[in-house]
């Protein structure tokens, strides 16, 4: 089959923009039709909004943009939102979908405070009919993400013939394979690493447009693209990291903070670790003249408003004087963000590095910057037109992921079905481009038992579990055996017991109570051989079971047990790890299990003690999760609910 052309490549460039604009429509339509199906009562419960807010300061921030801290009327109000940072955001009083709600964007999540990023020509006004409060919060779709892409997509179809974003755009569509200079001899920073890392890195180094870095669960992926990154900046090159999601974007960066980088961390991440915080843009804003001159400036226009609003209130100015008075406060505010936007240019062009996600290297951000190499981790969840917005910086690119994990989240069936569903890795990886892949096979987290099915099923068993893991478990921790649930695997299977999954006409997501409880008491046992709630992970593919398990174990949650959903755990560990798989019915259903990219998810994510809870006359149907049930078998790893009802150690019968 024959390489495409330049004409091919500028129509799948239009077909893809075209398919982007399906999605945005779609998940438009999917979140407004989701407002006003559902009472914000219930959406308050589902964590999906909050209420009774109100506005605690405002801070001005570059690029005609303002910071809204919001606090609520209850301590607890932000307790269960499911917002975090990067998420779009709508602030409301009578109607989320009335003219003059505000949009923003989450930037900074605390515990009782949440920062709201306005941009827009109105954002002063809109933010003054908010200011007597109270007001709402509704998560919005997110529209800044959707123009971001299409821009990329409209630069990448228009980059001149012989400019860098022409160059890597013949790569990643296929008119020519990626080309490779002499690999150097890799004198690692990190002595640590192994022999596929090293090989990884110098096929990054030896790159001249692309390299693609395959890192199965555990095997150090992240800590391959930082010796790239430390090799790079050695070298003289400026740096653009990037990933998919912030809290990846945040693993990358306090690691190459603590290699001794000059790192920039664009954005706000969720998590500020002691590490990162001094090398975030805010922070380091906040070190500059501009800083205090803006907010010199913002603390004239919040007085010149305070004053204006109470001497209207007293019939002291007429309407003229006021609408002056605003118009010179507003004037104040653009001239601080003008300062800060001309100090943050400054900050991030002194940088050897910039991390930012990839949706958040945008023009408004970085300008024209074009850096020496850009490296996109968890590539594998980005979709095309969110890839090309750091790609289009690049001379050259390095991408890292997996396309055994959780794929990209497109919802719009023809949007997927069309292409927008594969990213650039994977189609790069099976065309002519596979000789820029280098593959990681050492893994450093699971034990070996925990390790065997998804290395069979996933990764041809090239998987070799590292000496110091192959066999550590909970007891080399100071856990107290459990006779009942011997070894790194245990299956509780759920068949016959009655447990059956439902869901709730008004919400899309699927529960199994009684499955629920009996994973509650599989907790507590497990917790009760003195393995920290802090190490343990309860997971499951459902929102609504993770909200069941968040009732029942409110207490272990609050002291530090996590419970959430597959999505959220990609790229993280813990010590142990419970998996609740929910589906139950007649039909051997599974619902989105049935991408088996999430269960590899599910299954690799504990270093030394797995418990997998499920139905195994549901499952067993599915060609994977019958090939899950024989392993486990083989390792006489099942255990029927009928054997026993869970028992906290010490209490067994």
């Amino acid at each position: 089959m024959s390489a495409p052309t330049p004409e091919d490549t500028h129509e799948a460039l239009t077909r893809l923009l075209a398919l982007w604009r399906k999605e945005r429509d779609a998940t438009q339509a999917r979140v407004v039709e989701e407002r006003r199906a559902t009472p914000l009562a219930e959406r308050v419960a589902r964590g999906l909004a909050a209420r009774d807010l109100r506005i605690l300061d405002t801070d001005p921030a570059p690029g005609e943009r303002t910071l809204v801290w919001l606090g609520p009327a209850r301590p607890d109000a932000f307790r269960h939102l499911r917002v975090g940072v990067g998420d779009p955001v709508r602030l409301w009083r009578q109607d989320p979908d009335a003219p003059d709600a505000v949009q923003g964007v989450v930037s900074h999540r605390r515990a009782e405070r949440l920062g709201v990023m306005i941009q827009g020509d109105r954002q002063d006004d809109a933010l003054e009919a908010l200011e007597d409060g109270p007001f709402n919060l509704d998560r919005d779709d997110p529209q800044a993400t959707f123009e971001r892409g299409a821009r990329a997509l409209e630069r990448c179809r228009s980059a001149p013939p012989a400019s860098d974003a022409a160059r890597l755009r013949a790569v990643l569509f296929g008119e020519r394979p990626p080309r490779f200079g002499p690999e150097p001899a890799v004198a690692a920073h990190d002595a640590d690493l192994n022999a596929p890392q090293v090989a990884a890195v110098a096929r990054a180094l030896a790159a001249e447009d692309l390299a693609l870095i395959h890192g199965p669960p555990g095997t150090g992926k992240t800590r391959t693209l930082v010796e790239v990154v430390r090799q790079a900046v050695a070298r003289g090159q400026r740096v653009l990291a990037t990933a998919a999601s912030n809290a990846a974007v945040d693993t990358l960066a306090e690691r190459l903070v603590r290699a001794g980088l000059d790192v920039v961390r664009a954005g706000h991440p969720a998590r500020v670790a002691p590490a990162l915080e001094a090398h975030t843009l805010d922070a380091l804003l906040q070190e500059t003249e501009a800083w205090a001159l803006a907010r010199r400036w913002k603390a004239e226009a919040a007085e010149l408003r305070r004053q204006t609003v109470k001497r209207k209130s007293r019939g002291r100015v007429d309407r003229d004087d006021a609408r002056d008075a605003f118009r010179e406060a507003r004037a104040l505010m653009r001239d601080a963000r003008k300062a800060l936007e001309g100090a943050q240019a400054a900050l991030l062009r002194r940088a050897q590095v910039v991390c930012a996600t990839a949706a958040g290297a945008d023009a408004a951000l970085l300008g024209d910057e074009v850096f020496d190499l850009v490296v996109l981790d968890e590539a594998t969840q980005a979709t095309d037109p969110i890839a090309l917005v750091p790609l289009l910086r690049a001379r050259r690119a390095v991408l890292a992921g997996d396309p055994c994990q959780l794929a990209p989240t497109v919802i719009n069936r023809e949007a997927e079905r069309g292409g927008l569903g594969r990213t650039f890795f994977e189609r790069l990886r099976e065309g002519h481009a596979g000789d820029a892949l280098r593959l990681l096979v050492v893994q450093h987290r699971m034990h070996a038992a925990i390790m065997a099915f998804p290395s069979r099923m996933h990764y041809d068993e090239r998987l070799v579990a590292s000496p110091e893991v192959v066999g550590h478990l909970l007891e080399d921790l100071g856990a107290a055996p459990d006779p009942l649930r011997e070894g790194a695997l245990v299956f509780i299977d759920a068949a016959g017991t009655g447990w059956e999954e439902r869901r709730q006409a008004d919400d899309p997501s699927t529960s199994n109570p009684g499955l629920a409880a009996r994973v509650a008491l599989e907790v507590r046992r497990l917790l009760s051989r003195g393995v920290a709630p802090a190490d343990v992970a309860l997971i499951t593919p459902y929102e609504a079971q993770a909200r069941l398990h968040r009732e029942a174990l409110a207490a272990e949650v609050a002291a530090g047990l996590e419970v959430g959903t597959v999505d959220g755990f990609q790229g993280r560990e813990k010590e142990a790890v419970v998996v609740d798989l929910v589906r139950s019915n007649d039909d051997g259903a599974v619902g989105f299990l049935a991408d088996v990219r999430r269960m590899n998810v599910a299954l690799t994510r504990a270093r030394r003690f797995l418990l997998v809870c499920g139905d195994s006359a549901t499952l067993g149907q599915h060609s994977y999760y019958a090939a899950f049930l024989e392993a486990v078998n083989e390792l006489g790893a099942y255990v029927s609910a009928w054997a026993d009802e869970a028992p906290t150690i010490g209490d067994d019968a």
